[in-house]
């Protein structure tokens, strides 16, 4: 069994700031003044599937250019997660860039249209890998990563993923690096804060029938059962637009907690079903819910009270957090929510490890990401394990006027 550490403030977890990456001096907190885009939305610039090379303006003398690939939604049914991804990683490189790039050289991108499918994401990944890349972050989540999985190993060039799946890790594929908590953590820490905190003794799992959703439910589960709670699982499928019998089910057997693992647009139809329905119980949510696609659908009444587990607040008073809270909305004008902290984090972990390899060989990139340590992120401390997850710890969120606030930062070890 996992050891878990309770009650531990990020500022004694994250223990190296953005200007003491390990190994190399490519990751500077500076906020640049050069802004990356002229205005047009994501789906101006990049036509669905057409490659785009991203150029971030800098002051800098920089000799060259080392180039990876992006694999994100630019359109489909998860645009704006796509438009984050590519705001995060747009303002990481005008900073990394500003402060003397990588190796001497600019650092830039090729971005693909994934539309968050699994057939589009294939077909762009293996684009991306005939673009001379050195590595490639996205697809973000855990169905489209699995279904690249085996054109990076065969490929060998790696590729840096948000998906939280635990299925993931069991792909036996060296090339891959998990940027976000995976689901081995965050279910256990929902599960934990349900029975330890909450008080909860009989549990409802509202999950999603995709990897993301079963590989949550399997992790809890299992505490459930080690700790005697009483439980009732119900799935529902990815598009689905009525979850009222799965919502009456667990009602009618009387749960007094219920933890929803699901994707964005399921998320906000549990919220708003559970309040039409007038069922009032403490609702543990996975991340989704803490982001503005599914708060913005949402009037404040459906989710106030709720919890989420998730990887990222803009609320969170950690310097490192907030320099970046600041520096995103100075370049943007709102606050940035996970995808920009994932994927801002991502490309500083990856400009460390071409630094410390000092190649932009696949090979000896991939070599540099597994022996990533201590690196404090926004998304988290970077220390890669033996099986390529780079964060170990996740925030516990509480909604109040649709603002989520953070209650506790968790280590599980």
């Amino acid at each position: 069994m996992m050891k878990k550490r309770w009650a531990v403030s990020l500022a004694a977890v994250m223990i190296l700031g953005l200007t003491a990456c390990s190994g190399g001096g490519t990751t500077g907190g500076t906020n640049a003044s050069a802004s990356t885009d002229s205005g047009q939305t994501q789906e101006e610039k990049t036509e669905s599937g057409s490659s785009e090379k991203e150029n971030i303006e800098t002051s800098a003398e920089l000799d060259g250019e080392i180039t990876f690939g992006v694999s994100c939604a630019i359109t489909g049914n998860f645009p704006l997660a796509g438009q984050r991804t590519k705001e995060g990683i747009d303002l990481a490189l005008e900073q990394i860039n500003a402060n003397g790039g990588v190796l001497g050289k600019k650092l830039v991108y090729v971005a693909e249209d994934d539309q968050n499918t699994q057939t589009t994401a294939v077909n762009v990944v293996t684009r991306l890998l005939n673009e001379n890349v050195c590595a490639v972050i996205g697809p973000h989540t855990s169905g489209n990563a699995a279904a690249t999985s085996d054109l990076y190993k065969n490929a060998q060039i790696p590729f840096m993923t948000g998906g939280s799946s635990p299925k993931l890790a069991e792909l036996d594929n060296p090339y891959f690096f998990r940027v976000r908590p995976s689901d081995t953590i965050n279910g256990q820490v929902a599960a934990r804060y349900a029975i330890d905190t909450l008080g909860a003794k009989k549990i409802g799992i509202s999950y999603n029938n995709n990897d993301f959703g079963t590989g949550g439910r399997d992790v809890i589960i299992p505490i459930l059962e080690a700790d005697g709670i009483e439980y009732v699982a119900v799935g529902h499928n990815a598009g689905d637009k009525d979850l009222t019998g799965q919502m009456m089910q667990l009602k009618s057997a009387g749960v007094d907690c219920i933890i929803s693992w699901t994707d964005d647009a399921e998320v906000a139809l549990t919220a708003r079903q559970l309040y039409e329905l007038g069922f009032d119980v403490p609702v543990i949510a996975s991340a989704g819910v803490v982001m503005d696609q599914v708060l913005n659908l949402l009037e404040p009444e459906y989710v106030e009270g709720w919890y989420a587990v998730t990887d990222f607040v803009s609320t969170n008073d950690d310097d490192t957090v907030k320099q970046f809270v600041e520096d995103f909305k100075a370049k943007y004008g709102y606050a940035p929510e996970l995808y920009a902290s994932t994927y801002y984090s991502a490309a500083y972990v990856l400009a460390d490890a071409i630094e410390r390899a000092g190649s932009t060989e696949p090979q000896a990139v991939r070599d540099a990401l597994a022996e990533t340590k201590d690196i404090k992120l926004p998304e988290g401390v970077f220390s890669c394990d033996e099986e390529g997850n780079m964060v170990h710890g996740c925030v516990i969120a509480q909604i109040k006027d649709k603002i989520p606030g953070m209650v506790d930062y968790v280590t599980v070890e």
